[in-house]
């Protein structure tokens, strides 16, 4: 069964985003030299699936998409007419969508962001493994990703130290979720 990913960067202090959405921290852990893993999880993944301030974002600093992706909005009619061949809005259940995007691409789905974006699939017990690199940066502010402290049911499956000061934190959701 094909599973569903969420890879991000992490500030020491819990931050997807600096205040008013900035990323700029974490440019600096882009290397030619290191992947983090990311070619290798690409290439097992048959899709992606983001919230839609994620997309504006990754629109706005022009990247390209690789896989079919999937932007979960609330207003999928807003983008009517845009020139995005690979991407699909859609809206409602999550579950639904999850299935629709194993359907269509049965491979595995790779969860982009945001907070919000994750915080849903989490409750809905949607999330099967967080790939999470934790950069020794304070924030102070801006998009938190979990509002609510460590979510339940994951347990640590690896971890491994970069050069570049990121730790990754790999987990599981648990059997009892």
């Amino acid at each position: 069964m094909p599973k569903t990913i969420f890879y991000a960067a992490v500030s020491l202090d819990g931050y997807l985003a600096g205040p008013d959405g900035d990323m700029s921290w974490a440019e600096k852990y882009l290397s030619p030299n290191e992947d983090y893993g990311w070619a290798s999880l690409i290439s097992s993944c048959g899709s992606v699936l983001m919230g839609r301030k994620t997309f504006e974002f990754e629109a706005d600093a022009g990247a390209d998409r690789i896989l079919p992706t999937y932007v979960v909005t609330n207003q999928p009619f807003a983008f009517d007419g845009a020139a995005y061949p690979m991407v699909k809005f859609v809206s409602g259940d999550l579950s639904a969508i999850i299935q629709r995007m194993y359907a269509e691409h049965p491979k595995d789905i790779f969860v982009s962001g945001g907070a919000m974006l994750v915080k849903s699939l989490i409750e809905e017990n949607l999330i099967d493994e967080m790939r999470l690199f934790i950069a020794p940066d304070v924030l102070g502010g801006g998009v938190q990703l979990f509002l609510d402290g460590k979510p339940q049911g994951f347990e640590l499956e690896f971890s491994k130290r970069f050069s570049t000061g990121l730790v990754e934190m790999r987990y599981k959701k648990t059997s009892s979720q």
